[in-house]
């Protein structure tokens, strides 16, 4: 008797067959299973290997083995006329048949599911507004967190330049890293209707990215989907979950077609766009030592890739940032910022990422205010729903005088990014600007309800009620700032407002001496608080030659109001290119 027949006759064909079937199925339920519940990125790989063991067994036991109407045994005790392999093959084949169609089935309703057997809602024109929460690290390497970062970040700024998609700002949606919080809560907090979640597991080489799509008000999955890919196929992934996306929300795109992910020659390197995306994670730390990191990593980039005008505007952008921060090589930094940011204009003057950078480099270098609003004007045209680019217009927007559209425009950023303390106090600085004293001073409380050590919230707070005429609480309030520079402020402006010069005197030289020409704008302020015009003026020139960022507010800051028929503080705004 052959092997080929003997295999057949002793149902070791039909076992694989039930095998491989089922084993697949128990595969597609656990990738489930385990995205929804977080489990350890071990668990799906041990899953898969006891799997792939558990074949050969199997194969092992239906060759050496007989199931008989005693139980189980051993092929050669059973009498080749007392067999009855044909009845236990035919069982066999009704096991197959279920278990397949059982894989049918679930095939099925994958793929083609969403779109069978229940009703379509109509598209519609409306934007659907949608957050991008960063996606979980599910490597054995904690290193590798930047990467995930680094997708969910190009993925938030992929759906970002769709028109119809209001998208929740980078920095709120990554509040909520590496925390728990239920997704019903987590829209609300963010003001969305959908969250795209996900995991990412990196390899050597290759990479599984899994992508869901939730319905923030009953947590239904309109869709997910899993990705294995290749390192340098990661582009195309985006692509393909930013199209999903697309699809389960019903957008009508009114005839623009879906952006692609781009296609810089950076994505075609894996190393180049390892390096981006860790200059990514440092980009979006604080202080100059991340920047100077975070420029590295870009430097990296562009080494590799010549030809990439992303990475050359990150690289630009790195410098340019740390310029403005640190305290030694900031002229060598920003001479190189600008050199890089041109490359990657002459590269692609069709970038978003460079025209954030170019308006940067206007509004707090050059302090030339057309350029910095043409620059985010075109970053918005470009990505309509980048909200770094919608602040810096409405910051354009206070800083020239224009108070209504400011107003109107921070509304919209703080509703888009509501964890944002930098959109939220600049936001405050207008409601101020405004006269609305009351909602500015809700929202720094609340505020404190979420975050009672939070930097620079009390001293907000200290300021707003000062000028509410509530001295004696802006002055527990400026106590409690955590930010010497802005408690030392605060201190010596209410001490002053409640007749306590001499300890108004003190706080005052403490920042001088603590802060020197570094708080010539707080100095400033202090003595314009007090009503002296002419040391007002002399700290104000200061500021101005150390390119002091606060001086780009000077025209609508309160307290400066005293000296708007100062012939020296005209002067000075015509330095600025600040008159009308």
């Amino acid at each position: 008797m052959s092997l080929f027949v003997e295999l057949k006759r002793r149902n070791v064909f039909r076992v694989a067959i039930a095998y491989i079937i089922t084993a697949w199925l128990v595969l597609q339920v656990a990738d489930i299973v385990l995205n929804n519940i977080g489990a350890a990125g071990w668990v799906f790989p041990a899953i898969l290997l006891i799997l792939v063991l558990g074949f050969p067994l199997a194969i092992l036991l239906a060759w050496a083995f007989e199931l008989t109407p005693e139980g189980l045994k051993r092929e050669k005790e059973v009498e080749r006329s007392q067999s009855v392999t044909h009845q236990t093959g035919r069982k066999l084949d009704r096991v197959i048949i279920v278990v397949l169609a059982i894989a049918v089935s679930y095939f099925a309703w994958d793929r083609f599911g969403t779109d069978q057997g229940v009703e379509q809602q109509p598209f519609t024109a409306e934007k659907a507004s949608i957050a991008v929460l960063p996606f979980v690290n599910m490597s054995s390497d904690p290193e590798q967190e930047y990467f995930s970062d680094g997708i969910s970040e190009e993925l938030l700024n992929l759906l970002a330049k769709i028109p119809q998609f209001e998208v929740a700002g980078r920095t709120s949606s990554f509040a909520f890293k590496e925390k728990n919080d239920d997704l019903r809560t987590i829209g609300s907090k963010l003001g969305v209707k959908n969250i795209l979640e996900g995991s990412v597991r990196k390899g050597d080489d290759r990479v599984r990215i899994t992508a869901q799509l939730v319905k923030v008000d009953d947590g239904f999955h309109l869709w997910s989907e899993s990705y294995d890919r290749q390192l340098n196929d990661v582009l195309a992934v985006q692509d393909e979950i930013a199209a999903a996306v697309v699809d389960e929300l019903k957008i009508t795109l009114l005839g623009v077609e879906i952006p692609a992910a781009g296609q810089d020659p950076l994505y075609a390197d894996v190393d180049a766009h390892n390096s981006y995306l860790q200059g990514l994670f440092f980009m979006n730390k604080v202080g100059p030592d991340n920047s100077a990191k975070a420029a590295r990593h870009f430097r990296d980039a562009v080494e590799r890739v010549p030809g990439s005008a992303l990475a050359w505007a990150a690289f630009g952008g790195a410098q340019i940032r740390y310029a403005g921060q640190a305290d030694r090589d900031s002229a060598e930094a920003l001479a190189e910022g600008r050199t890089a940011l041109a490359k990657a204009f002459s590269l692609d003057d069709q970038l978003p990422e460079a025209y954030l950078v170019l308006a940067d480099l206007a509004l707090y270098f050059d302090w030339d205010w057309p350029a910095a609003e043409t620059a985010a004007r075109r970053a918005l045209e470009l990505r309509p729903g980048d909200v770094a680019a919608a602040g810096i217009n409405g910051w354009l927007a206070f800083i020239l005088g224009r108070t209504e559209e400011a107003l109107s425009r921070y509304r919209e950023v703080v509703k888009r990014d509501p964890l944002n303390s930098t959109a939220r106090f600049r936001l405050v600085a207008q409601l101020a600007n405004a006269g609305h004293l009351d909602e500015a001073e809700t929202l720094l409380r609340r505020r404190l309800e979420q975050d009672p050590g939070a930097n620079f919230t009390n001293g907000y707070l200290s300021w707003i009620l000062s000028l509410a005429g509530r001295y004696k609480e802006a002055l527990a309030f400026a106590r409690d700032e955590p930010v010497d520079f802005v408690r030392l402020q605060g201190v010596a402006i209410v001490e002053h407002q409640l007749g306590n010069q001499a300890a108004a005197k003190r706080a005052q030289q403490q920042l001088l001496a603590q802060y020197g020409d570094l708080a010539a704008y707080q100095q400033a302020s202090i003595h314009a608080e007090w009503g002296d015009p002419d040391r007002t003026m002399e700290w104000l020139e200061r500021a101005y030659q150390a390119r002091d960022p606060g001086m780009t507010t000077i025209k609508t800051d309160q307290e400066f109001r005293f000296l708007h028929d100062d012939r020296r503080f005209i002067a000075l705004l015509e330095k600025m290119n600040l008159v009308d």
